[in-house]
């Protein structure tokens, strides 16, 4: 599979996914797993939202090397699927991006819509996930199939 397809098989897996694991690393260094119901994907990229005062904005922002885990419920194994996405997370507050991040989540999670048209943005943190690795599970294609990519992050994806 070539890497547009990989790319689109990826975006459609994500959009059509309820809730994802976010994993990044605490101030003392321990792993933890979240789950999260706020991400949009953008390409390769991953926009999430979180309360600003959740103890993950702090904990990301001193620790910005995190994944993501998509996988959908009651699959059947001969056609098991999941995406890993691994990168650096950088907050994202003003400007163009910070808008269309505020658009693309308002147009897939109408709860975040709702929450901005009540004047709650000041209260919510945007992160954006610079995904730098790829994993892309598909028993489809044979058991164990797993194709791995390495994004080289200076051309445009």
């Amino acid at each position: 599979m070539g890497n547009a397809q990989l790319n689109r098989e990826v975006a459609d897996y994500i959009d059509a996914t309820t809730f994802a694991v976010l994993a990044y690393v605490r101030e003392d260094k321990t792993p933890v797993l979240r789950a999260m119901g706020s991400f949009v994907a953008s390409g390769p990229d991953i926009y999430f939202s979180t309360r600003n005062d959740a103890a993950k904005v702090r904990e990301i922002s001193q620790h910005p090397r995190i994944s993501f885990f998509f996988e959908h419920d009651n699959q059947e194994l001969p056609a098991w699927r999941n995406v890993l996405l691994v990168g650096n997370a950088e907050r994202i507050e003003t400007g163009g991006e910070f808008q269309r991040a505020v658009d693309l989540l308002s147009g897939r999670i109408p709860r975040f819509k709702e929450q901005i048209a009540q004047g709650e943005l000041p209260n919510t943190q945007i992160f954006k996930l610079k995904t730098e690795e790829i994993e892309y599970l598909d028993f489809g294609q044979g058991l164990g199939h797993v194709q791995k990519v390495v994004l080289d992050r200076k051309e445009p994806v």
